[in-house]
């Protein structure tokens, strides 16, 4: 993204909808001082695209600060077993590793079940 507060990626999952249990980050293959990594964000999960539910909150993430870094996070919230989402978005609330508003990554991957 630019360097713009409050960026965000967004899957739709169409005619599905996703329980999810875990996601997976990498980061670009360049990160550097300039461009910065990830490191504060939330996933949120919604079914109408409009109102969101935070799933996931991370701040001042270190692992991956460096290039083509990845690592594997648990969804914190416990969902109940039939809590199923339409829509899931990474959500930069806050600065990059670089310390500005880029948000870039190489890689997001969503883990779970789905209906």
């Amino acid at each position: 993204t630019f360097d713009d507060k409050d960026a965000w990626i967004c899957y739709d999952f169409k005619e599905f909808k996703v329980h999810p249990t875990h996601y997976a980050i990498r980061s670009r293959y360049d990160a550097s001082d300039v461009n910065g990594s990830p490191c504060n964000w939330c996933i949120e999960g919604s079914n109408d695209n409009q109102s969101w539910e935070i799933l996931d909150t991370r701040k001042k993430e270190t692992s991956l600060k460096y290039a083509n870094a990845s690592n594997v996070f648990e969804i914190q919230k416990k969902l109940a077993k039939d809590e199923f989402y339409r829509y899931l978005r990474i959500h930069q609330t806050g600065p990059n590793t670089a310390e500005n508003s880029y948000f870039t990554l190489s890689a997001l991957e969503y883990f779970g079940a789905f209906i």
